[in-house]
Formats: C-alpha cells, sequence, structure tokens
C-alpha cells in the first residue's frame, strides 16, 4: 500500500513539473488527500514542530552533560602615575589557560525529562489533529466542486432546452402561429438563465483554485476531478456519538496539556525549593611572565593548578512568603484550574454542537426526500405541459415554467446532498471516525 501511494505521489510531481501539454491531472479524493498529505504547507508546518519536539526527546541526554567552558588569558601590570622602579617594575603576565567544570544535580531533572516526553506527545496529537483537518477541508472541498459540476451541468441542460424551445417558437412566429409576445417572452427566458449559469461557473473557479492552494499543488495545473457525491448513512446512535467525545484528539490535548502544567510545576518547585548538589573541578596553566625593566629577571617557569569542590547549595529565598518562586509556582497552579474548566467546558459545548449536528443530518434527509418526490411531481407536470403545448393547448410561458420548476428541484437535491455529505464530514470529524464508520 505505502509502494503504491509512493507510485501514485511520484506520478503526479512528473506530472505537475512537466505539465503534460494541455492534458490535464485527474485526481480522484484518494489522490487528493494523498496529495495534501505530502504537499499541503501549513502540514509542514506542523511536522516542523513535531520534529523539534522529537529532537528535544532525542537529545535530553543533554541535561547529564556537565557545563564545561576553556578560558585563555593575556595581561599584564603597570604603575600610572608614578615611575617604575626596581621594586615596582612593569609586568606583563604569561598566557594562562584554564578549564572549568560544572555539574549541577537536583532533583527537577527527572521532571525536566517527563515533560520533553509530554511536549512530544503534545505535537504529535497535534499533528494528527491537523491531518484531519486538511482531510476534512480537502474532502469537503472535493465534494463542492463535484456538486457544483453537477450543478453547472443542470445548468447547461437547461439552457440548452431552452435555446431549443425558443427556436421552435421562432419558427413558430415566423409561420404566424404564436404572437410577437410569446416568442419575446421565450427569448427572455433563455436570457435570464445566463447570469446564473456564469455566476456558478465564477464560484466554480475560485473553489478550485483554493482546491489547488490546500493541496499544494501549482495554481496554473490543470486538473480534472473524478468521483460522484457519496451515498453515506449515519447508523449509529446519538448516545453511541456523545461517549466518544471523551476520547477525541481535542480532548487529549487538554488532558496532555495539564500533565505538561504539571510536570513543568514539579521541575520548577524542585529546581527553586530543593537543595543543588554542585559538583565543580578546574585545571589552570600560568606561563612565564615577562618583566618590562632589564635589572629585574622574568618570573620563572610555569606553573599549573588543579582544583575541585562539592557544594550543596540551599536556597532560602524561595521559601520566603510572596517570593517571585511562590508567585510563579500559585500561577501555574492557577493556569492548571484553568485548564480544567476550560476543558469542561470545551467537553458541554461539543456535546450541544453533536447534538445539533446529528438534528441538522436528520432533518437534510427528510429534505433530501421530500426533493426526490417533488422532482417526480414536477417531470410529471412538465410532460403534461409539453404534451398539451404540442397539441395546442397550453402556451409556451407554461412550459417554461414547468421546466423551469424540474430544473429547481434537480439543482436543490444537488446542494441538498452536498449538504448531506459535508455534515457527515463533519461528525466524521469531531467524533474522530472515519465517515463510513458513522
Amino acid at each position: 500500500m505505502k509502494r503504491r501511494q509512493f507510485l501514485t505521489l511520484l506520478l503526479f510531481s512528473i506530472c505537475v513539473l512537466g505539465q503534460l501539454g494541455a492534458t490535464p491531472l485527474t485526481l480522484t479524493l484518494p489522490d487528493a488527500l494523498s496529495v495534501a498529505k505530502q504537499q499541503n504547507l501549513s502540514l509542514q508546518v506542523q511536522d516542523i514542530d513535531l520534529q523539534m519536539a522529537k529532537r528535544d526527546v532525542d537529545t535530553s541526554w543533554n541535561l547529564f552533560l556537565p557545563s564545561i567552558n576553556l578560558s585563555l588569558s593575556h595581561g599584564g601590570n603597570s604603575s600610572v602615575f608614578s615611575p617604575a622602579s626596581v621594586q615596582n617594575p612593569a609586568v606583563i603576565s604569561g598566557l594562562t589557560a584554564a578549564l572549568q567544570v560544572e555539574f549541577p544535580l537536583n532533583l527537577a531533572v527527572k521532571d525536566q525529562l517527563e515533560s520533553y516526553d509530554l511536549a512530544y506527545s503534545v505535537q504529535q496529537v497535534t499533528y494528527r489533529q491537523a491531518e484531519s483537518e486538511i482531510e476534512r477541508a480537502v474532502t469537503k472541498l472535493f465534494y463542492y466542486l463535484i456538486a457544483e459540476q453537477k450543478n453547472l451541468e443542470l445548468q447547461y441542460q437547461n439552457l440548452e432546452l431552452s435555446r431549443k424551445q425558443y427556436a421552435s417558437v421562432v419558427a413558430q412566429y415566423e409561420s404566424g402561429y404564436i404572437p410577437e409576445l410569446e416568442m419575446l417572452s421565450s427569448e427572455l427566458k433563455v436570457q435570464q438563465l445566463l447570469p446564473a449559469l456564469q455566476k456558478s461557473e465564477h464560484a466554480y473557479n475560485q473553489q478550485l483554485l483554493a482546491f489547488k492552494t490546500l493541496l499544494g499543488i501549482e495554481l496554473e495545473t490543470e486538473i480534472t476531478l473524478d468521483g460522484e457525491l457519496p451515498d453515506w448513512k449515519l447508523t449509529q446512535s446519538t448516545e453511541e456519538l456523545i461517549n466518544r467525545l471523551d476520547t477525541t484528539r481535542s480532548m487529549q490535548l487538554f488532558d496532555l496539556n495539564a500533565a505538561s502544567l504539571k510536570a513543568g510545576k514539579a521541575a520548577k518547585r524542585k529546581a527553586e525549593l530543593t537543595p543543588t548538589l554542585m559538583i565543580s573541578g578546574g585545571y589552570t596553566i600560568n606561563t612565564d611572565a615577562l618583566s618590562v625593566s632589564p635589572t629585574t629577571p622574568a618570573i620563572g617557569g610555569w606553573s599549573d593548578t588543579a582544583r575541585y569542590s562539592v557544594s550543596l547549595i540551599i536556597p532560602l529565598d524561595a521559601h520566603i512568603p510572596d517570593s517571585a518562586a511562590k508567585v510563579g509556582l500559585a500561577e501555574m497552579d492557577d493556569s492548571l484550574r484553568k485548564l480544567l474548566l476550560e476543558k469542561q467546558q470545551a467537553r458541554i459545548q461539543q456535546e450541544q454542537s453533536l447534538i445539533t449536528q446529528i438534528q441538522t443530518i436528520e432533518n437534510i434527509i427528510q429534505q433530501i426526500q421530500l426533493a426526490q418526490r417533488n422532482i417526480d411531481l414536477a417531470k410529471q407536470v412538465y410532460g403534461m405541459y409539453q404534451a398539451q403545448y404540442e397539441a395546442g393547448y397550453a402556451d409556451i410561458l407554461s412550459v417554461d415554467s414547468a421546466q423551469q420548476d424540474v430544473f429547481s428541484a434537480e439543482q436543490n437535491l444537488v446542494y441538498l446532498e452536498y449538504q448531506y455529505a459535508s455534515a457527515l464530514v463533519d461528525l466524521a470529524y469531531d467524533v474522530q471516525l472515519e465517515v463510513h464508520q458513522l
């Protein structure tokens, strides 16, 4: 499966780069989702954050490395106002090299390691959530374009039928069978269809550009969408879907952020309130010094010094009431309580939104059933008016009106089918399920 996806993406990239002349690129929904996951810019930004968090975890061993510093110094001394003398010569010191090593040990290290793991987990869930958002956006926009293609097709068919009827009316007018008013009314009906068609074409082209941007492909790329509006069914009950809300990624992020706050508070508390064991050492080499006075010999030889120390640093100021450390810990407690309240509020809002979504979906289903019946009735009425017109019992205006009713009913059904698919995509995203699992 991975090999197939790779080959599909490779073929797509070749097509985009080469443009293949004027040949459009045909995309199914799985193709579009695969391309978006690889090339969507916002998803790439999220991936960088994920890799940064992973790097922090992979290099967390740096917490156990000592601080190592190497210093080189060179200097001298001389009198400023009094002349140099044998007792007080001007001296330029030799080169001094020093190596300093410090290694603090504190109980906060364990919590700092845990904070790296939690930060990485947060980024993993955030990335998966961003990926799901891209999938939802691509899916909804793909089906919108499919629905708009059907709408344009209906408008083209309606326009073509109106033109044929107008041509028939013109022939009858020229033969003297109908008055000029009826002929002009038929022509007006044709002209009135053109603005709506142009508006739909403009909207389709705009959304097609948005779709290309979402996929991360060149805007000049010519693409053709291959698909149909899905025939999904909602089978799970409202209670079953509500029970899934506690395991969604948004709730996971609340829990992970709360755990991260707790770990950060524990690390801060231990770092500022508990003793720190400081192990340090150093090694210094001093070379010969040079005296400026010719009568004073240089301070001879070289010397080296090694030293070490083990210190227990006990913070006292952090234990003072209302100190900066105490205030910082109290603020972290407030942030944690705030986060838990936000989680509770979000959970209630999600449940309310879920119930509303299900009610909307049920309402759309009822509207679809009515729209299908309206199409059948509108077609029957149109057929009757067409027969009466051909027999000379009805005028062309009645036929045109009946034809417009058929078109409006079919157009309404297309939009309802898209709204139904779009609502199910949103519902599946909110409860973290595939649409076919609903």
